[in-house]
């Protein structure tokens, strides 16, 4: 790997934090978008597409929940993509890196918002005085840092840790990685039985079965079963709103809603 690859890489997660801790909601940051950008970085655009596909798979049911902060799936990626293609390594290798990055890098990221959460008081202060422009820099400004450093750990890990990553995959015995390309396709389902453990609703499992059905029996290819799967969505969203348009009004009793806006505002 080149210089020139590795601070072209430290951009591209600079970039996925932005995003990240933006809010922005694009989904720029998901693995299936940092992987292919990678992977074209680095030469090999193909290998880039089938990790990033396989490393969405993993992290699909990875989400924050309340205060938590899930494994870091931005630099997982990035990460474990610039490494298993610098090795000339397959999407096992990404997979097996990833996931430990991940964890690693939540590490980092608590520390970092607790560095940010001592900032906390000059914020009161701000409020009180009313320097909301000072709250806003100082928002945006600990972003802007954490991207900034952010973009560095993955520069200096591709810069300086490639052919130590390399020598440490060579010394791997064959068995184990042997073990690790039987995990890397057991590892897409467990992403999917976290996402299902959230989104299982025993009125829609029926399509679960349905779809398989059409993978496994009828041999549809993934953008038919895509096509379907978007129709009878628009159909049940469409049968929903149908459904909350029929419904009644509800208004309260006069001077209700002004008694609960008072208790509000006490």
């Amino acid at each position: 790997m080149t210089l020139f690859q590795a601070i072209l890489i430290g951009f591209v997660a600079f970039g996925g934090l932005l995003v990240t801790e933006s809010g922005c909601g694009l989904m720029l940051n998901r693995p299936i978008v940092l992987a292919p950008i990678v992977g074209f970085i680095l030469g090999d655009l193909y290998e880039g597409l089938i990790m990033g596909a396989a490393l969405e798979l993993i992290f699909l049911g990875v989400v924050s929940i309340g205060g938590s902060t899930p494994s870091d799936s931005t630099m997982g990626s990035i990460l474990g993509t610039a490494f298993a293609i610098s090795m000339n390594q397959g999407v096992e290798i990404a997979l097996a890196l990833a996931v430990p990055i991940g964890l690693l890098m939540q590490m980092v990221q608590y520390l970092v918002y607790f560095i940010r959460a001592t900032q906390m008081s000059k914020v009161e202060v701000y409020a009180e005085q009313g320097q909301f422009n000072k709250i806003t820099r100082l928002h945006f400004g600990s972003i802007l840092i954490f991207a900034i450093i952010y973009g560095f750990i993955a520069f200096a890990s591709l810069q300086f840790g490639v052919e130590l990553m390399r020598n440490l995959v060579d010394q791997i015995p064959q068995v184990i990685l042997d073990g690790l390309d039987a995990a890397s396709m057991m590892l897409p389902a467990v992403g999917f039985a976290l996402l299902m453990n959230m989104l299982w609703d025993n009125r829609l499992c029926v399509l679960l079965f349905f779809g398989f059905i059409l993978a496994t029996y009828l041999n549809l290819p993934i953008i038919a079963i895509a096509g379907i799967a978007l129709t009878i969505g628009v159909l049940l969203v469409a049968q929903d709103m149908n459904h909350n348009r029929k419904l009644p009004e509800i208004s309260l009793p006069q001077g209700q809603d002004q008694a609960e806006e008072e208790f509000f505002n006490e």
